[in-house]
């Protein structure tokens, strides 16, 4: 699923105030936990870091809290935003460290391999299994239903 992410924020995102900013905060926010491939990518941390600590109830409540001391409305957004992304992230292969530091154990569902996490090869590899395309079919239909309610 990897354009779905945006389709699964955007939806979010019509829930709340339906404008640019908030569109815009909540595309930005669910996307955050793939910054760790940013990290590897530049050479801070090794490939098995996407999907670690950025995938974690941790960070998602710590991130979520801290913004929230700030301004409710944006905390409870990043909040379903982050467990949103974890969420859409289950169906891969590569797992996830949920309840990090606690445990390591790795949770996924495994409806499809994961094919990477940077790149056209990552994209490519990802669409040329069927669950990607079904769900990601389904979030986009789910924002196009949500846009025609409040339009």
């Amino acid at each position: 699923m990897q354009a779905g992410h945006f389709a699964v924020s955007l939806a979010i995102a019509t829930y709340f105030d339906w404008n640019l900013p908030t569109a815009l905060y909540s595309v930005g926010i669910h996307w955050l936990p793939n910054a760790d491939a940013l990290a590897i990518k530049v050479g801070w941390a090794k490939d098995d870091f996407h999907c670690s600590i950025t995938h974690t109830f941790l960070f998602t409540f710590a991130l979520s809290g801290l913004i929230f001391i700030f301004s409710r409305y944006y905390g409870l957004l990043t909040l379903i935003n982050l467990i949103a992304h974890m969420a859409a992230d289950l169906p891969s292969t590569v797992g996830q460290q949920l309840f990090w530091p606690i445990s390591k154990k790795k949770f996924t569902i495994a409806l499809w391999k994961d094919t990477g996490f940077w790149g056209w090869e990552t994209i490519k590899g990802s669409y040329k299994q069927k669950w990607p395309w079904i769900l990601d079919i389904a979030a986009f239909t789910f924002l196009a239903y949500r846009l025609i309610v409040i339009y």
